[in-house]
């Protein structure tokens, strides 16, 4: 029988979270597994139950949560044998839609009973690991404003972003000798979308050992609108404004230290950043 561990973050997503230990004791094959539910009590909390969980060759370690709590399980899970499962309750949920994973919680529990799995790529940023998309410019912005603003779900994000638009003026970056300027965006996409289906790098494969930088020049109003349009229909790449490059591995020279991993806020103590893709380095049940 495998051993698998729900960790609960309360505090990701807009409620779905409360109905899951009925859930799980409902759908999940107690044939196949005996389980445990621990709640996540602090910021790094799951990481810590994730390194011993791996430490301990627990089989399966499923977080319930978003795209951030999925980066910090997950960062503690890459090269072990524990498998990383995601029941999605965030705000966005970008790397469990990239995978195919369903979005009602019924069926995901459902989908680990079935125990299929993929070797999925990492990245590192520096001395961090990344799963989904990560960047530099407005997104960064919005993440850590997003961090302490009052609401929650996709209807924040919608507000944040038309509240910070009116004044934001882009950044400047270098890479591979080439200058940037009055950038939007600066999305590192392992996965292919920020979440909620808006897609930054529609053909971002997480096994094909690589990356894409998708670099967004600043526009207009109706030029955002237009961008978003371009998301949503997963068409990014044909925007003349966007540029995508795809690699296994890049330097950039950014003007601010301010960014985010997986939707997360962080600031680097650099303005030098090292990206590498760590091939098929995590296994994720889908």
């Amino acid at each position: 029988m495998k051993k698998i561990i729900f960790i609960i973050n309360p505090v990701s997503g807009v409620g779905k979270k409360n109905s899951l230990p009925k859930l799980i004791q409902k759908n999940l094959n107690h044939k196949l597994f005996e389980y445990k539910i621990v709640y996540s009590k602090y910021r790094g909390h799951s990481f810590e139950i994730a390194k011993d969980a791996a430490q301990n060759k627990i089989d399966i370690l499923c977080i319930a949560g978003g795209d951030g709590s999925v980066n910090e399980v997950g960062s503690a899970l890459v090269n072990t044998t524990t498998s990383l499962a995601i029941l999605p309750v965030g705000s966005g949920n970008g790397v469990a839609r990239h995978l195919g994973i369903p979005m009602k919680l019924k069926n995901a529990i459902l989908r680990i009973n079935s125990a299929n799995s993929v070797q999925m790529d990492t990245l590192k940023i520096n001395d961090r690991v990344a799963i989904g998309v990560s960047g530099f410019g407005f997104d960064a912005l919005i993440a850590h404003k997003f961090d302490t603003f009052n609401t929650r779900g996709f209807l924040g994000y919608v507000k944040l972003t038309i509240k910070e638009w009116r004044k934001y003026h882009g950044i400047q970056l270098k890479t591979n000798n080439k200058e940037y300027n009055d950038i939007l965006l600066c999305s590192i996409a392992n996965t292919n979308q920020f979440g909620n289906n808006v897609y930054v790098s529609p053909y971002s494969d997480v096994t094909d050992g690589k990356f894409e930088v998708a670099l967004v020049k600043m526009t207009s109003t109706i030029g955002l609108f237009n961008l978003l349009f371009y998301s949503i229909l997963k068409k990014t790449h044909h925007s003349n404004k966007v540029q995508i490059i795809q690699t296994n591995e890049i330097t950039l020279e950014l003007a601010k230290k301010h960014g985010h991993i997986d939707g997360e806020p962080v600031r680097f103590e650099e303005n030098i950043i090292d990206i590498k893709c760590v091939p098929r380095s995590l296994t994720v049940i889908v």
